[in-house]
């Protein structure tokens, strides 16, 4: 019993040792988690503020700022198919499809971007209001040498009306705009590093109008596809700034958002005798999720008297994109009357912006 016991203090000893050096580890752990909020705070702004608010306060001004960019974008949507271009003769009681599926891609154009801003003089906080306006077209036109013809892909396939045409034409033409109210505060996170997380309210149209034309010498066939979505909803996002010195610096945004809105279908057909072949109306309500990227370089000016004013110039690539916007409807054949299919994609714009701001 005299041996265990002895046999034991050792090894008490040990674990009330390490039970005393956990402890000051665990001290000296709090102390120094201490020690760091004691610096943190007294590296406080003079407003008291942990992190202190980034955005540039002109002296003695209205706390209000307007901004105007141009953007010069290229719209991408899935599903702009207008016909099917046939490079093999078809053969006697068969038909032949050998050839390219020929799509309407939009052009480059240019559209405008216009804001209005306050700084609130509550905690740093900040509003803006922001539109963004934009309009995409192109056409396309096939006219193969025979026996090449187009295939149509949009037509009604009914009885007396032709698959296959000596030509064809497709058309589109995109209005895209945006409303934000959005409601946001930038930080410093470092030197050289702000964050400005904000939530906002968005309101969005897009209108999209597809047109085509199919000719022979006898027949015309021709068609027009007008697929609307209008809503509205939640957005909510980070803008990040990246100080580089002498007012230049990085800025990379991101914003995601739900609306909630109205998708409306309508489609028509006619052939050359004025007859209607086919007139589809369809609604219903959907949330579409959109999102918002960007990325560029900027730099910001303060001057006049005494700083009185800023002036920002930037230069960014950007992309928005709308998923699930495609949802024409596709009608199977002539032998079944009511049957279609929805075409399933989505609407991108992308390009570069040029903003000018200016802080007053």
């Amino acid at each position: 019993m005299k041996f265990g016991l002895k046999k034991m203090l050792p090894v008490l000893a040990a674990v009330s040792t390490l039970a005393s050096v956990i402890c000051s580890a665990d001290d000296m752990q709090m102390r120094n988690l201490e020690n760091r909020v004691s610096a943190l705070e007294q590296r406080r702004g003079s407003n008291g503020m942990i992190n202190p608010p980034a955005r540039p306060v002109v002296r003695d001004g209205n706390d209000l700022w307007v901004q105007a960019e141009v953007l010069y974008m290229h719209a991408t949507e899935d599903c702009l198919s207008y016909g099917i271009k046939n490079e093999t003769a078809a053969v006697a009681g068969t038909t032949v499809v050998d050839g390219r599926v020929k799509n309407v891609d939009y052009s480059w154009n240019w559209g405008f971007r216009a804001g209005i801003g306050y700084n609130l003089p509550h905690d740093g906080w900040d509003m803006l209001l922001n539109w963004t306006w934009f309009k995409a077209h192109e056409t396309k036109n096939e006219k193969p040498v025979t026996p090449e013809t187009v295939l149509a892909t949009l037509a009604a396939t009914q009885g007396g009306i032709p698959i296959a045409f000596p030509s064809a034409k497709g058309k589109a033409t995109l209005h895209m705009n945006l409303l934000d109210l959005e409601l946001g505060r930038e930080f410093f996170v470092s030197k050289w590093l702000t964050l400005r997380p904000f939530m906002s309210a968005r309101a969005a149209w897009f209108n999209r109008a597809f047109k085509f034309r199919y000719s022979s010498d006898s027949t015309k066939l021709g068609g027009h596809d007008h697929n609307r979505f209008r809503g509205g909803g939640l957005r909510g996002g980070l803008d990040t700034q990246w100080g580089l010195g002498s007012g230049w610096s990085f800025f990379g945004d991101f914003a995601l958002s739900l609306l909630y809105g109205k998708q409306r279908l309508h489609s028509h057909q006619d052939i050359s005798s004025g007859a209607r072949v086919q007139h589809i109306h369809n609604a219903w309500s959907a949330v579409r999720p959109m999102l918002d990227l960007a990325f560029g370089l900027r730099w910001d000016h303060l001057f006049g008297c005494n700083d009185a004013y800023r002036i920002r110039i930037q230069l960014g690539w950007e992309q928005t994109s709308l998923l699930g916007f495609e949802k024409d409807m596709n009608f199977m054949n002539g032998t079944l009357p009511g049957k279609f299919a929805y075409n399933s994609g989505d609407l991108a714009v992308s390009g570069l912006s040029l903003q000018a701001r200016f802080d007053f």
